[in-house]
């Protein structure tokens, strides 16, 4: 009766001959380890098929800036990935950070009407919520045309002096980036504090984000107050970027502290946008239906029937800003992947060229 048990106990042991197990999730210090790609489950030649694909529908800067990590190592990296430059909409996610901050210390919350901090906004905005500026849904609209010479109504030199609203509150979607200025700017009058100091103080310093550049917009009638761009402005390299991808990854952990609650860091990463309507501006081709959280963009599904990124991991989500400078995670793969520029948007869209890229780079998962 002994042999057939030592049988089959040999042949489960043989069976686990081979089999590795996955690599732990790590914590960069002041680097990150590298790791060849086979050791963390990765097809090299795939990835890299992946990659080339991405560089034929990117501008100049190919992929000099882009950095992938998995489980917290690096499995590739641009040559250029200490290049800084602004991350244009990309900080917006930063933003819609320091409101989980505070939200976190008890001083509001998403449910915070803009008028308990601005009583300014109460006769234009009476119902807008700071998650309305959070989602792109609140329809604040600043005073003025474009400063860029631009038939816009959107960037004019006066984002903060107050108009007419676009639409009422959670009713439509609109991408609209004064809208973004006004809720950096709500922050910074709740807190008292700039939104890179609140950032730095409870996140920035920890994930060893290091030296880096926020730029303001200031309001002349707040001349006390620092005010970061609530839109933009934020100035980092591409394993910077990572960093902040790999501390939302670890859903607002880093290293075994809290330093954001899961709980934000959840909404902030599903969809918050549930009209089926797109504001009538100048910037309606920018469709968050479905498929944006509070200043992420995930991959949803739309009005349509359609996901996001169909052929995408349906975990994704990521921060996109101008001239293809992205932060996508990846929870399904432990997985942050970061591409950077300043050589324009992809031709085809971000969204087609993108779920291409991830429909190849699903290939090269091998477990």
């Amino acid at each position: 009766m002994k042999l057939p048990s030592l049988f089959f106990i040999g042949i489960i042991c043989l069976s686990c001959v081979g089999k590795k197990e996955p690599l732990p999730m790590v914590f960069p210090g002041d680097t990150w380890i590298e790791k060849q790609p086979g050791e963390l489950g990765i097809d090299s030649q795939k990835m890299q098929e992946a990659l080339d694909y991405l560089a034929s529908e990117s501008g100049e800067d190919g992929l000099e800036e882009v950095f992938i990590a998995r489980n917290g190592y690096v499995v590739y990296r641009g040559d250029s990935i200490y290049k800084k430059h602004n991350i244009y909409s990309s900080s917006k996610s930063f933003t819609s950070t320091v409101l989980g901050i505070l939200t976190d210390q008890g001083m509001l919350s998403e449910e915070t009407f803009a008028k308990e901090i601005d009583t300014a906004l109460a006769e234009l905005y009476p119902e807008v919520r700071l998650k309305h500026f959070a989602s792109m849904t609140s329809g604040y609209s600043g005073n003025g045309e474009s400063r860029w010479n631009e038939p816009s109504a959107d960037w004019s030199w006066t984002p903060y002096a107050i108009d007419s609203a676009l639409f009422v509150p959670g009713s439509e979607y609109a991408y609209w980036d004064e809208a973004q200025m006004m809720f950096g700017r709500l922050l910074t009058m709740k807190a008292r504090k700039s939104l890179k100091s609140i950032f730095d103080e409870k996140i920035g310093k920890t994930i060893g984000l290091g030296e880096y550049e926020w730029g303001t917009e200031q309001d002349p009638n707040l001349p006390e107050l620092t005010i970061n761009n609530g839109c933009t402005g934020v100035m980092i390299n591409a394993e910077q970027l990572a960093r902040f991808g790999h501390f939302y990854l670890n859903e607002g952990n880093w290293n075994g502290q809290r330093l954001l609650s899961r709980e934000w860091i959840g909404k902030a990463t599903q969809n918050q946008v549930f009209t089926d309507e797109v504001a009538d501006t100048d910037r309606s081709n920018v469709d968050g239906r479905g498929c944006y959280g509070y200043n992420w963009w995930v991959n949803g599904e739309m009005p349509t029937g359609k996901w996001h990124m169909p052929d995408a991991p349906k975990s994704l989500y990521y921060a996109s800003g101008l001239h293809n400078n992205m932060c996508f995670v990846i929870p399904e793969w432990n997985m942050v992947f970061v591409r950077r520029g300043e050589d324009g948007n992809p031709a085809k869209g971000k969204p087609y060229v993108y779920n291409s890229f991830f429909k190849r780079m699903a290939l090269a998962i091998k477990d």
